[in-house]
Formats: C-alpha cells, structure tokens, sequence
C-alpha cells in the first residue's frame, strides 16, 4: 500500500511525493512478492494536486501511475474527500477507482489558466461528452457521477475507501498472478493514449539517448577524428 503522507497541505505533490512515487512503481514491478498495489492519502483528503508553493517540475510525470513505468500489476486509488487536478489525473490513470459516496473530483486548470495536457486523454479512459464538460467547467464531478462516466469502480460508505480497495486487491490476488497481469498488459495496450502520454514516452526514448555514455563517445570521437567506440550504454 502506498500513502500520501502529506496532510497538512492535503497530500499535494511536491517534488519528494513524486519521487517516492515513481521509485514506488518501479519496486512495484520488481518485486515478485508484490502482486497488486493499493494507493491512498493520509487523513480525510485524497490529493489536493500540485504544491503551488513547492511544485515538482519534472518530476510530476514520473509520479502517474502506468506512465513513467510499464506496470503490469493492477494499481488500485482509494479516494477520500478530494482529488483535484493531478489527484484527478492520477485517478484517472489507475486501472480501478474506490471511493467514498462524499469523495468528488476537481479539474480547475480551465479556471486557472493553467493546463499541462495530462488530462487531454481522457478520452481513453472516460465517457466524451461527459468528461469534456467535467474538465470544461471546472465544476465538481460527486463520486455517484464519476462511476457513472467511468472514473469510478465502486462507491463506498464515507471512511472505508481504503478498506474496500484492500479487499478488492485481496480479491485480485486469490487469482493467478501471471494471468492477472497479462490481462491489464493486454488491456491497457487497447486504451487509446493521449498525446501527452505518447510524447512521454516517445521523449524519455530520446532523453535516455542524449544521456548515453555513447552519446558521449560519438561526440568525443567525431570532435577528436578518431573511429567510435560504442558500449551500447
């Protein structure tokens, strides 16, 4: 189980939150004794999003769940109270949502005059209509209406959330593990991705050439006329 622990700023993102979360999936899919994974926040309050005050930059990608590392493994949100902006992203790339019946989910970019894109994939993952006057309006979107649009598993009595989503991955993992994974493996590969999805991947591609030792070796070589000596690292 993985929890935002941060609730004197209800459990907003800030660049160590997201860190913790991306070296959190990556033990994820490392660790064969880890079959499923149960995300929750400290406190009444899911996620309130970014740290205004203290925003991971670069780092917030990393921190989605099934973006910055290929998982698997079933990724279950526990959703009390709130979850707003990125937290409604992250719910919305988590393969199962549980939610307490007062939880709501908040994207106030259009309001803000901020927009990063994550959210411009929902199409993949949500009703059209229905989730284009969600992050239109900005207006909140009530647990009961997100399982209607597909934001949302289950609703559940106020304060059992994360009970319900750990007897959900209890459920899970009674089942062949090898099987569950190569279901959401099969499963996710048919969700259309959004264009910050793609570009993500397609730029941590590029980003790991220029950060290559053998990048470095081909620049040396051509600057010092001499034939390369690649590793292929």
């Amino acid at each position: 189980m993985l929890t935002l622990d941060r609730p004197e700023v209800r459990n907003a993102w800030n660049p160590a939150l997201a860190r913790g979360l991306h070296e959190a999936w990556k033990r994820l899919v490392s660790d064969d004794e880890l079959w499923s994974c149960v995300v929750t926040g400290t406190g009444a309050f899911f996620s309130a999003g970014l740290d205004l005050k203290d925003p991971p930059v670069n780092e917030a990608p990393l921190a989605m769940p099934n973006l910055s590392v290929t998982c698997d493994k079933p990724i279950i949100t526990a959703v009390e109270g709130g979850a707003i902006g990125y937290g409604a992203v992250f719910c919305l790339l988590s393969d199962m949502v549980v939610a307490g019946q007062s939880a709501y989910f908040l994207y106030p970019e259009g309001r803000m005059g901020a927009f990063q894109g994550m959210m411009g994939g929902f199409p993949g993952r949500l009703q059209y209509k229905a989730g284009l006057q969600w992050i239109m309006t900005g207006a909140r979107m009530p647990a009961a209406r997100a399982r209607e649009i597909g934001m949302v598993n289950e609703v559940v009595p106020d304060g059992t959330a994360t009970e319900s989503a750990l007897a959900l991955a209890e459920q899970i993992n009674q089942n062949a593990p090898l099987v569950i994974q190569a279901m959401k493996a099969l499963a996710l590969s048919t969700v259309t991705k959004g264009p910050m999805e793609e570009n993500f991947r397609n730029n941590q591609l590029l980003a790991r050439i220029v950060a290559s030792e053998d990048y470095k070796e081909g620049v040396a070589a051509f600057l010092q006329r001499r034939p390369t000596q690649f590793k292929g690292r």
